[in-house]
């Protein structure tokens, strides 16, 4: 079987309205109508990655509490309005945010429908929820309720899968005890290059456990999907907490070639008289002039992974694969190998929260692009404050 690789490009909300909240930052805001001007009462108000919403009152008002430190997008969304996106950090939230919705009715004539698969799920079922749910034990317990708002597009010539959703996805997660409602942006298997992407707004809703024994289960199924996860990882890396939080880094470094440049210093072609020198030293000079200037070598090293900006904001850029190993003996966690490639040269910004930006740009291979998949997610927000571990 062909590996997969993963492009990690998983923009996750989370939504709860009458959640106890926690001490944070507020953000205020109005939503109406682009048309009418009238206010929107019930519209979805949250954070991407978070379990921080709410829904607008009957002025169309809302009051947004308790977002954690960091940068998110706000996801405003109602049935039969173009969802709106803005991004927000709370290093510089707005006094107040004013939002228009548009109509999507409004767009149609602009709209081609694409033929769809009638047989899609029972062609490509199995396919969509391995690589979207995923195959990790969490996903046995994870099911997705409306299958039939999915809508699967096959491109022969490209060689393209495409699954969209006419309506927001609701799953259900016994394994970590939550409902998701998942809005599907986009699902593309590229199977000329074997890159899986998929993105979309989900929001969670914490399940109430029925037992004490079965809360503690989801506790634990969660923090075991957390550790080692690539959230857990960028918030380590933000922290320059990588070794003290169990993670081993291997990442390339160009490496001067000092026999080169010493041969430089003694010899130049066509300039240089060779009478003295032995033939053999010779063959080694010009062996040397035809080697790079730099190796490129991988090293154990978490030194410059991480450049603070004046902003106080972070930044983290490598070259070529980015190895990351992660396990725990004491807790029964087997060490596993994942790795990042840049699909191009940028740097990417990372937040305390564990997001980072552009997320489009990181390919996850190797354990990642197993394990980031639905069924072992858990909300941004989740142990920001301090309420579950960052580290074994």
């Amino acid at each position: 079987m062909k590996k997969v690789a993963f492009l990690l490009i998983i923009l996750l909300s989370a939504f709860a309205p009458g959640f106890a909240q926690s001490p944070g930052s507020s953000l205020p805001g109005s939503v109406k109508d682009s048309a009418t001007g009238k206010p929107l009462a019930g519209v979805s108000v949250f954070l991407n990655s978070t379990s921080k919403g709410t829904i607008t009152r009957d002025d169309g008002s809302f009051l947004l509490t308790g977002i954690p430190p960091g940068r998110y997008q706000l996801i405003i969304s109602a049935i039969g309005y173009q969802t709106f996106v803005t991004e927000i950090t709370t290093r510089n939230l707005p006094p107040s945010l004013k939002v228009t919705l548009h109509n999507k009715a409004s767009d149609l004539e602009a709209v081609t429908v694409e033929p769809y698969l009638k047989d899609g799920w029972k062609k490509w079922g199995k396919f969509f929820l391995d690589n979207f749910v995923g195959t990790t034990d969490n996903a046995s317990s994870c099911s997705i309720k409306n299958r039939e708002v999915l809508r699967f597009h096959y491109y022969l010539k490209s060689r393209r899968l495409s699954v969209t959703a006419v309506e927001p996805l609701i799953i259900e997660n016994k394994a970590l005890g939550y409902d998701l409602e998942y809005r599907l942006e986009s699902f593309v298997c590229d199977f000329s290059t074997n890159i899986i992407s998929y993105f979309g707004y989900p929001f969670f809703r914490e399940m109430t456990a029925d037992n004490t024994e079965r809360q503690q289960r989801w506790e634990r199924n969660r923090r075991f999907a957390y550790l080692g996860s690539q959230m857990h990882f960028m918030r380590s890396l933000y922290k320059g907490r990588l070794q003290q939080d169990g993670f081993i880094v291997e990442h390339e470094i160009q490496v001067p070639n000092i026999e080169k440049e010493r041969v430089k210093s003694l010899f130049t072609p066509n300039v240089t008289k060779t009478d003295s020198i032995p033939i053999d030293t010779l063959h080694h000079y010009w062996a040397m002039l035809r080697e790079p200037d730099f190796f490129i070598q991988k090293v154990k090293s978490y030194d410059s992974l991480v450049t603070v900006n004046p902003d106080q904001t972070r930044s983290f850029y490598f070259t070529g694969d980015f190895t990351v190993i992660f396990g725990n003996g004491h807790l029964g966690i087997p060490y596993n190998e994942s790795s990042l490639e840049l699909m191009y040269p940028t740097q990417i910004e990372i937040e305390e929260n564990g997001a980072y930006y552009p997320p489009q740009t990181l390919l996850s291979k190797g354990h990642w692009s197993i394990t980031e998949k639905i069924a072992n997610l858990v909300p941004r927000d989740y142990g920001m404050y301090g309420d579950q571990p960052n580290s074994p």
